[in-house]
């Protein structure tokens, strides 16, 4: 009975520690330099969505996702030169962000704190996968995870930055240290 409780705790434990590689897995030899180049809009669009998260501005969230949304169906209408099992993972991940994003406009405009907070982080999730599936490396990714009282595991976003306060809590204005880079999870 005292070696399956330790089993179980352990196991526990692990899956703990383990749970932002099964969010996303870093993919080195699925590198496209078209993608990158073509992904950068929707990272500096998500920057500016933790701008306007952290400032509280529901104007500035709504035209930033509106914006978003755009870029995302302007690049499902590329074509990109790579295989095809690629090719459709580019246009599955364009898909679930947007579906995110349409998620973050609904909980924006009802000012839905807890289900903003959730598909904000899902929103990261999504990108995050998206840039993982496709070797994105053009910039190192940090990705920060903290304590959130309406996400267990704790809230995702992720940066250009190695340090940067947390976008969903601005009453805490300690810089935080990124948890992990994108490009070294394997």
């Amino acid at each position: 009975m005292i070696i399956l409780c330790f089993c179980v705790l352990a196991c526990a434990t692990n899956t703990k520690n383990s749970e932002s590689n099964l969010l996303w897995h870093f993919n080195a030899k699925q590198h496209n330099s078209q993608m990158d180049h073509q992904v950068q809009p929707i990272i500096s669009g998500y920057q500016e969505l933790l701008r306007g998260l952290a400032n509280k501005d529901t104007a500035y969230i709504k035209q930033t996702s509106l914006i978003l949304i755009k870029r995302l169906d302007s690049l499902a209408g590329l074509t990109l030169s790579t295989d095809t099992a690629l090719q459709n993972s580019w246009f599955t991940g364009l898909g679930n962000i947007s579906a995110e994003l349409q998620g973050v406009m609904e909980s924006n405009s009802t000012q839905d704190a807890k289900e903003l907070t959730l598909s904000m982080n899902m929103t990261a999730v999504q990108i995050l996968q998206l840039l993982s599936e496709i070797g994105f490396k053009e910039n190192n990714i940090y990705i920060f995870n903290a304590p959130n009282e309406y996400i267990e595991d704790g809230v995702y976003w992720f940066s250009l930055q190695k340090k940067m306060v947390n976008p969903f809590n601005q009453d805490q204005k300690k810089e935080l240290q990124a948890v992990g880079i994108l490009q070294e999870m394997k």
